[in-house]
């Protein structure tokens, strides 16, 4: 078996790992339901109450944006500071260093796994809050196949994007060992610059130009207003050369990170 084929199977190997292990616990998987039904109500309750104060944004755009943000973001989450830390600190880490295949494909099979079980478990919720909004006239949702391909891509451009940047700041566990309030403050400052807290049609010029140039949005909001089909030709060209700009700058930045973070590494937890 080449080397593409060996790791296709580990890969497949860590995601029905993963998704088996969290399958015993039932309980957590209702709290995960709940939790984004109240996320989703809550969101577009305050966002709907602000697009009354302005004539340039509807309701009916409110409650599309946070059904397609709940949806996407199933898909590019990256969980790896909530394992990765743990396994650097409790010298776990040293084992995927000599192990026969990169380490990465461990953390992308897991990150993989909890995505689909996420984005399984809300696809009802989901469902519902479509069949709600369009009997009270709140989705404007209108398919288009080429935009939904076109936004499969950046979903894909999204995670690859979250996946780089929470193993580059996992690293950081080999030189700073209490990261709890770190990844706090990682997962707070993501969520509000990838729109999920703050939807970008609502923002000034200024505003708006930050969160352009800054990796967050290509996570989140991008695919979103893709799906809706917000973005012309040109900002979409643009969205896409900024997200494939940061994927690189990532991927380098992550392989410069591990170099160093493998020298100074100590296997403390062994």
């Amino acid at each position: 078996m080449n080397t593409r084929g060996k790791n296709r199977k580990i890969l497949s190997r860590e995601i029905s790992m993963y998704l088996s292990k969290e399958l015993l616990y039932k309980e957590q998987l209702f709290v995960w339901i709940i939790a984004d039904i109240i996320k989703i109500v809550g969101l577009c309750f305050v966002w709907i109450a602000s697009s009354r104060l302005t004539d340039t944004v509807t309701q009916g755009y409110v409650v599309t944006y946070y059904l397609f943000v709940m949806l996407v973001s199933k898909l590019t989450t990256d969980y790896t500071m909530e394992f990765g830390v743990r396994d650097i600190l409790s010298g776990r880490f040293s084992n995927l260093l000599v192990k026969p295949f990169n380490y990465l494909l461990e953390y992308l099979g897991t990150n993989i796994g909890g995505n689909i079980l996420r984005f399984l478990l809300f696809l009802p919720a989901f469902i519902l809050g479509v069949l709600l909004a369009n009997h009270y006239n709140l989705w404007i949702f209108v398919f288009n196949p080429a935009n939904v391909l076109i936004a499969l891509l950046a979903i894909l451009l999204g995670f690859f994007i979250s996946f780089f940047l929470g193993n580059i700041l996992t690293l950081v566990a080999v030189y700073i060992k209490e990261m709890e309030s770190i990844r706090i403050f990682y997962y707070n400052i993501g969520a509000l610059l990838s729109g999920e807290f703050i939807p970008l049609i609502f923002l000034p010029f200024w505003a708006l130009f930050i969160f352009q140039i800054l990796p967050f949005r290509y996570t989140l909001s991008f695919p979103v207003e893709i799906l809706i089909g917000d973005l012309n030709r040109y900002e979409l060209n643009n969205g896409f050369l900024v997200a494939i700009g940061w994927l690189v700058v990532l991927f380098f930045v992550y392989k410069t990170a591990y170099i160093l973070a493998r020298r100074k590494y100590e296997a403390e937890g062994i």
